[in-house]
């Protein structure tokens, strides 16, 4: 399995956290199953966890298969037009119980820079290794993909943040103050 160093954006990671996003968006991405070191931008600055991430499914050359889903198609038919093209399974998330900042890894790299998109981890042995000592908790949930989720696919987050389910959640989360250990 490929392990990539993925950056994501915070103002995204909500509906991911909570399990609600199941695909993630991306022009171009690995042609296979990846291990993904979740790496937050922004202020955040901060790898957040780990993500399982299935075989990508090419939304270009899939669209016959969304046409008894009119909402779906409508989605895609967005998303192909973007050009984001490849809609990633989301299989797991695992979270850090300390994430790992930027600072953190300057410490040992001082000239790292995170990528815009990922990179693959084996191009760059220093910061694998400095991942693989911290240890992720359980899984926050597992997807089984073995169907399209056809109610998720090309839903963009802020269409995921108007559902009754994120709403719950994300109240839920927010009382209970449940990651206070992420900064956003």
């Amino acid at each position: 399995m490929k392990e990539i160093f993925l950056s994501f954006r915070p103002e995204y990671f909500n509906p991911l956290l909570y399990g609600i996003k199941k695909y993630e968006y991306r022009k171009r991405f690995c042609d296979e199953e990846t291990k993904a070191y979740l790496y937050l931008s922004g202020k955040s600055r901060q790898v957040v966890g780990v993500m399982e991430l299935g075989r990508p499914v090419r939304l270009d050359l899939t669209r016959e298969s969304y046409t008894k889903y009119p909402e779906t198609l409508k989605r895609v038919d967005e998303y192909i037009l973007s050009k984001d093209i490849n809609a990633v399974p989301i299989k797991s998330l695992a979270l850090f119980d300390n994430p790992i900042g930027l600072d953190e890894i300057r410490k040992e790299i001082p000239s790292f820079m995170p990528p815009q998109m990922y990179f693959v981890l084996d191009n760059h042995p220093k910061l694998k290794s400095i991942l693989e000592r911290h240890l992720p908790n359980d899984k926050l949930f597992i997807h089984s993909h073995k169907d399209i989720y056809y109610d998720n696919i090309a839903m963009s987050v802020s269409e995921l943040e108007k559902t009754d389910e994120f709403i719950k959640l994300h109240k839920f989360h927010t009382d209970n103050n449940d990651f206070e250990n992420l900064t956003f």
